[in-house]
């Protein structure tokens, strides 16, 4: 049986991110517009200046870049997994790429499995040559893929979210921030590495469009 990784290939035509997320209504042009200008004036990635500007959640990036690279996203904390999904890929690489096992499909031999990065081909071969299945890439925040890991892998319970805080946990919002899960101390990195290699796939497939005809 083949094992080779699912490729990642962007739409014809895919636009920018910042156009796609207006596009689909995630924010207005004015949001992007000063989002923008914070990039302009401090730098950083258009995805964590909208993030820091409170334009956007994680969720809600992670779909946009989903759809853009015409993939699936899987809310992991509405998820009902089978008990018996952490014998589909192991701990170690499930905790070092940032995967998720969401299922298996016997038919056509699928490991389906959520990723943060989808551009990431070296988690996806990774994932590839430990279970012996050709992966089928689905989208999910970094921090839900995290408490997906806590809860199949090491059996902790399904936390109860607050009103008006998805995120929260007792354990997660009791910790001293240099105990927290690395998969959220590093949330601002992995977005802006995120959306650079969105961009660079944008770029190489506008470069394949071939140049308009004459006449």
């Amino acid at each position: 049986m083949s094992t080779t990784p699912q490729a990642v290939t962007p739409h014809a035509a895919t636009p920018r991110l910042g156009d796609y997320l207006v596009g689909a209504g995630v924010i207005t042009r004015a949001q992007l517009d000063r989002a923008l200008q914070e990039q302009s004036s401090w730098g950083g990635r258009l995805g964590q200046n909208l993030l820091t500007l409170g334009y956007i959640d994680e969720r809600r990036l992670a779909g946009a870049v989903a759809r853009q690279l015409g993939l699936a996203a899987v809310d992991l904390d509405r998820a009902t997994l089978p008990a018996d999904v952490a014998r589909l890929l192991p701990l170690e690489i499930a905790e070092r790429y940032g995967l998720m096992p969401l299922g298996a499909r016997s038919k056509d031999g699928r490991l389906l499995i959520a990723c943060f990065d989808p551009t990431d081909t070296g988690a996806i071969a990774a994932a590839a040559r430990s279970s012996g299945i050709v992966p089928e890439v689905h989208v999910a925040t970094a921090a839900s893929i995290d408490r997906a890991i806590r809860r199949y892998y090491y059996g902790e319970a399904t936390p109860t979210p607050t009103p008006g805080d998805p995120r929260f946990t007792v354990t997660r919002n009791t910790m001293e921030p240099i105990k927290l899960p690395e998969a959220e101390r590093d949330l601002p990195a992995r977005v802006a590495d995120l959306e650079q290699k969105v961009e660079r796939l944008t770029r190489a497939l506008e470069a394949l469009q071939p140049p308009p005809t004459a006449g």
